[in-house]
């Protein structure tokens, strides 16, 4: 409900004072010009959540705080430090006393996740949108390796291991741990603006779900911590948090916020209790039960998950410079064309051919054939990469093992690669691979990690793909891994 009011605010209200394109954020991901965070009334600079919101991330972005290759405008950053906050936050005796704790999807409360499934906690997490479900309780094996705890904590891709709670089987949450984009020590949260948070707690807090002994948690980089927040930004359904926990320190607001009294059907749409099922279902027992229920009017909410549609590129056609040519071509009969300009973003030019050299596939659209590339006939992906190594440290092992790759899909960062093959006239096919991946056993490279000084050998994993011709696409071959 955050998002709702932020997005569309009431007629009165401090934030219609914003300019329309504050309240509109796309959702690639892409920033957004500062101009439109803020607007002027009267002379006056009027202070928007979404104006926090986009510093916040700037600030985040220009002091490289977020993971590498994460996005950070418009998401719950995910930030540098996340595990030491997570253990922060388990020495904490709030979190030890706990039993029963719910954790948001983001992934910068992964690491919390982690904690709680490590202490023995029950952990649960949000069911998702469409879902009928309040939350989802996560089960893990005691035995369960790290690689199994980190499957099951991501509720997008769990199938197994995962029970869905419905209104009647719901358990009293000790602890709720959600992410922020900005808040304050004295417990003020900007949320990303969808206002999801915000609602969620409030159906928890209308189902006895989240009880005045509930704590409410946020794990956020130190950057996104301020001393005070506008008050007069937030509203009545607005959540505050009881506990900020940052990679180097635990803050504990001095004097908690009041909390929303629970769910205020007023400022929900019906297109969003079609979001939500459960809101729905409560609904519906709010009704049978003797209450009357209304919704807001008008459909003003703004669903931030669909991307807006890009504006269309005006061709400009310089009209006034074809008439004034042409009117200067009749006055004076020696007058040259002016040449076409020089196009801007083209390709290369295509060259004039004659009737005669155009073959008969491409006389129609006039396309230049393309060269054809070398046939691949078999892939060898090469895993356990360290972010250290480089593309022309693994160029050198392979010249010393006379390995020639055609050309080497490098995706260090990722940590693998692929060494593309293409098949010899001269060799047999699967003698070719066998001596590949002769030449290949027992790859290894020795670097110079970071932040140490001494070499390390790296053992690196060798696997045969090769080529489906039917599907053209590369599949693994299990029983040639090396």
């Amino acid at each position: 409900m955050e998002g709702e009011q932020d997005k569309k605010p009431q007629e009165g209200s401090e934030a219609t004072k914003t300019a329309p394109a504050a309240a509109a954020a796309p959702a690639n991901g892409s920033p957004v010009v500062a101009a439109e965070a803020t607007s002027t009334t009267q002379g006056e600079e009027v202070l928007t959540k979404r104006a926090i919101r986009v510093k916040t991330w700037r600030k985040i972005q220009e002091e490289k705080c977020a993971v590498p290759y994460t996005r950070i405008f418009n998401r719950i950053p995910d930030f540098i430090g996340t595990d030491k906050a997570a253990a922060l936050l388990a020495d904490t005796q709030e979190f030890k006393d706990a039993k029963n704790i719910k954790v948001n999807i983001d992934r910068a409360q992964d690491p919390v996740k982690m904690q709680a499934i490590n202490c023995g906690k029950n952990l649960y997490l949000s069911s998702g949108r469409h879902s009928k479900a309040i939350y989802t309780k996560i089960d893990c094996a005691p035995d369960a390796d790290e690689k199994q705890k980190s499957k099951v904590i991501k509720i997008q891709r769990l199938k197994e291991g995962r029970n869905d709670i419905d209104l009647e089987n719901k358990v009293k949450l000790d602890m709720v741990v959600v992410g922020s984009v900005a808040v304050s020590r004295d417990g003020y949260r900007i949320g990303r603006g969808n206002g999801f948070v915000d609602l969620e707690i409030a159906i928890y807090l209308h189902l006895g779900i989240v009880t005045p002994e509930t704590v409410i948690v946020t794990v956020v980089h130190d950057i996104q911590v301020s001393d005070t927040l506008p008050t007069a930004l937030f509203q009545r359904f607005d959540v505050p948090v009881d506990i900020i926990v940052t990679p180097t320190e635990v803050i504990r607001v001095a004097k908690r916020l009041p909390r929303p009294t629970g769910l205020f059907w007023e400022l929900l749409s019906e297109r969003r209790l079609k979001i939500v099922p459960v809101l729905q279902i409560i609904k519906e027992n709010e009704e049978k039960s003797g209450k009357t229920i209304n919704l807001k009017g008008e459909d003003t909410d703004v669903e931030t998950n669909a991307r807006p549609q890009r504006p269309r590129r005006r061709a400009y056609k310089s009209r006034n410079i074809r008439n004034r040519t042409k009117m200067n071509s009749e006055n004076q009969e020696n007058v040259t064309p002016r040449s076409d300009r020089r196009r801007r973003f083209g390709g290369r030019p295509r060259k004039p051919r004659s009737d005669g050299e155009q073959s008969s596939e491409n006389k129609e659209n006039n396309q230049p054939v393309r060269r054809k590339r070398n046939n691949r006939d078999f892939c060898i992906k090469v895993s356990n990469i360290a972010k250290c190594v480089r593309i022309k440290d693994l160029k050198a092992e392979l010249r010393k093992r006379n390995c020639n790759p055609i050309y080497i899909s490098w995706k260090g960062a990722f940590g693998r690669c692929y060494l593309h093959f293409a098949k010899r006239k001269d060799k047999e096919r699967e003698a070719e691979i066998e001596e590949v991946l002769k030449s290949l056993n027992d790859l290894s490279l020795t670097v110079q990690m970071t932040g140490e000084e001494q070499e390390k050998t790296i053992q690196l994993g060798v696997e045969l793909l090769k080529i489906d011709e039917e599907k053209n696409r590369l599949e693994a071959v299990n029983s040639s891994t090396v």
